[in-house]
């Protein structure tokens, strides 16, 4: 698998998806247990439901059907939403949840716990880490991700719900 040949079929992938009227936030090759995944990450405003996964995969499906001979033959498709523990794709990601919580693995395999705090113009990545202010550059992140911290005020429908159908 040529790395360009790949890079080609993603961007299609993000056309085809943003045709739909959603945001393609990322498309991704993964081997998750001896199978190859490709996975890709949506939004819309409001929230992404199952119908509209499923809209997106048969899209996308049709097209991966042309281009086989591009990916691994045999893979899963898989359409998904950030969630909350949404992954952080871009350097745009890093200012749009600034002042949020993540975690963020380097290259280097040196893990981070931290508060996002904006990207500068020399493409680094500003975080703080126990009142410490740490910068490192995008290109030397491997992954990163928001952790989901329960907001002040937020009620526990969740547990009530559990509770309720125990009954």
């Amino acid at each position: 698998m040529k790395n360009e040949m790949l890079d080609n079929v993603f961007l299609e992938i993000k056309n085809i998806v943003n045709s739909l009227g959603f945001t393609c936030l990322g498309v991704f090759l993964a081997k998750e247990d001896g199978t190859f995944v490709v996975r890709i990450y949506l939004d819309i405003e409001g929230h992404v439901d199952l119908s509209d996964c499923e809209t997106v995969s048969r899209s996308v499906a049709e097209y991966l059907d042309t281009v086989d001979k591009e990916l691994p033959e045999h893979y899963l498709l898989e359409v998904t939403s950030p969630g909350l523990e949404r992954p952080l794709f871009s350097a745009e990601d890093f200012d749009t949840y600034s002042g949020k919580n993540a975690e963020i693995l380097t290259k280097k395999n040196k893990k981070y716990n931290a508060i996002l705090n904006g990207f500068n113009e020399d493409n680094s990545v500003n975080i703080i880490v126990s009142g410490e202010k740490i910068k490192i550059l995008f290109d030397d992140i491997k992954n990163a991700h928001l952790i989901y911290t329960k907001e002040t005020g937020q009620k526990k429908t969740f547990k009530k719900i559990l509770k309720k159908k125990k009954n």
